[in-house]
């Protein structure tokens, strides 16, 4: 079998096998670079930290999650390396077997997408004592490389500051151009076995303070304290829901370019995607596509369109489904082959591996998006429902998405939307209701509202629900939501029949059956 020909362009930052590009992240480029840059050398661990990482502070871990990344994009094998060696203990070896473009080749540059930069001062310690001194360095630490797991930021760490702890405006100059720039600073104080973190997100143009947050904890078990505050703080800033995200879709509401680029396009169409309205969905679908047009390699714009898609197929807003769910599905496929680290891509390829009917393959995709995204409340409550409807675990389903509510300060709306049907299937349908209340007005809002009074038998609401969801969904059929879903789990299957079969809503329940 002919090896196959990899070259390296470093001026368009692309990996090529013969004349097809290979589909790699900018992280994952950048560390190729750093071991075709050095051929036959022992590269460790702290070696490559620092040539890929800087001065960003993130775990050691991650250097082998896309070293792995690698070797699948090279069909490169650990056990017989033939580009990549692993020096036991030690670190990395590059064997060889990659050309390095000549400038001046004709291939066409792509112009990457700008995601705006957030910069991380070092916690200001307001104790003085070595034991503060260290907890503040750690906080940093772990706020750094949580939020650097965000493929919406860029993650930079400054230590300047000034007396008051507050970083200035003037720092935005280090900052990536092409979009506006944030600072996160705070401080650390010790007392009486207590301790508070202040933490403030300034924007630097202005110097506007856009968010702050006070957290008082005990001293009783400092690491799972320390855990818990990292997680809140990322989760508030970089999440889906995070106030760097919601600033960003605010500015575009604000202001809109005559010459709308990739990232603006983005923008505008995930501001529409969380709406759950028709007309707010469809535009979002052609404003994603224009960005995709423009970026083909922006992997969370593959996201967007596939959140967008599946809301169009889910409430039936586009006459061919069958051809908008395969968008869905190719959406998704793309988002995680681009992004291999972004656990929301993850997630959603788990639930494409789902749909094509490879439980192990599901299984496994959802439970490394767990892994990477243990510290993202949006992650783990959007999983959740994975949990849930994929692999029939709706008891640790709720946990983890309990988890994920309690770590945001407020919770977006299609939360509660998540929050219904997680409840459903774990048969606190008291709870669903709650959330029905709460979520969007929304097909699925509608359904699983029906089906826990169907399951708590109060038939005196439960007709007249029933007439109005059937005069606003005429075209309902649960067995293609099924799919949709998609329920693969035989536990929440069952529980799923039994919910429509109770409401009478179903057209021949036993047809239901999820297929490839």
């Amino acid at each position: 079998m002919r090896c196959p020909n990899f070259v390296l362009d470093i001026e368009d930052q692309r990996l090529w096998q013969d004349d097809e590009a290979v589909h790699i992240s900018k992280k994952a480029f950048q560390l190729l670079r750093c071991f075709v840059e050095n051929p036959g050398r022992l590269l460790t661990k702290e070696r490559i930290l620092e040539e890929v990482w800087g001065e960003v502070w993130v775990s050691d871990g991650l250097v082998k999650d896309y070293v792995h990344d690698l070797r699948v994009a090279l069909g490169d094998d650990a056990r017989d390396s033939r580009f990549i060696e692993t020096v036991r203990g030690r670190g990395y070896r590059f064997l060889g077997g990659i050309e390095i473009a000549k400038v001046g080749t004709d291939q066409t540059a792509t112009t990457y997408a700008r995601p705006p930069s957030l910069i991380v001062q070092a916690l200001s310690d307001l104790t003085g004592s070595e034991s503060s001194a260290r907890l503040c360095r750690g906080l940093t630490s772990d706020l750094v490389t949580d939020l650097a797991r965000f493929p919406d930021l860029v993650v930079l760490a400054d230590d300047n500051s000034g007396d008051d702890g507050i970083v200035r405006p003037s720092v935005s100059e280090e900052a990536p151009k092409g979009g506006p720039s944030y600072i996160l600073t705070g401080s650390v104080q010790i007392a009486n076995r207590k301790f508070r973190v202040n933490v403030h997100l300034i924007e630097t143009v202005g110097g506007r303070v856009i968010w702050t947050e006070q957290y008082d904890r005990r001293l009783e078990n400092l690491l799972d304290v320390q855990r818990n505050i990292v997680a809140r703080v990322a989760s508030a800033v970089g999440g889906v829901s995070g106030q760097i995200p919601r600033t960003e879709r605010l500015r575009m509401e604000r202001y809109l370019p005559n010459d709308l680029k990739a990232y603006d396009l983005y923008l505008l169409a995930h501001e529409l995607e969380v709406h759950f309205d028709r007309e707010k969905t469809l535009r979002g679908i052609e404003l994603i596509k224009q960005a995709l047009a423009l970026e083909p390699e922006f992997a969370r714009a593959w996201l967007v369109l596939g959140w967008l898609s599946w809301q169009a197929c889910a409430a039936e807003w586009v006459e061919d489904v069958g051809l908008q769910q395969r968008t869905v599905i190719d959406a998704y496929a793309k988002a995680a082959e681009l992004d291999p680290l972004d656990p929301l891509g993850l997630m959603e390829s788990a639930s494409v591996h789902a749909i094509r009917g490879d439980q192990t393959c599901a299984r496994d995709t959802l439970e490394r998006a767990l892994a990477l995204g243990k510290n993202q409340a949006d992650l783990l409550v959007a999983a959740s429902n994975y949990v849930a409807i994929v692999l029939g675990e709706p008891d640790r389903a709720m946990r983890l998405m309990d988890r994920g509510l309690e770590m945001l300060l407020q919770i977006p709306v299609w939360h509660n939307l998540t929050g219904l049907r997680v409840s459903y299937f774990s048969g606190d349908y008291e709870r669903a209701l709650g959330f029905a209340e709460r979520a969007p007005k929304f097909l699925l809002t509608d359904l699983f509202e029906i089906l826990s009074l169907a399951q708590l038998g109060r038939q005196d609401a439960l007709s007249d629900r029933c007439r109005i969801f059937r005069n606003r969904h005429p075209r309902f059929d649960h067995l293609a939501l099924g799919k949709l879903l998609p329920i693969t789990a035989d536990r929440t299957m069952k529980s799923y029949l039994a919910g429509i079969a109770k409401a009478g809503l179903g057209r021949d329940a036993a047809r239901l059956r999820v297929v490839s």
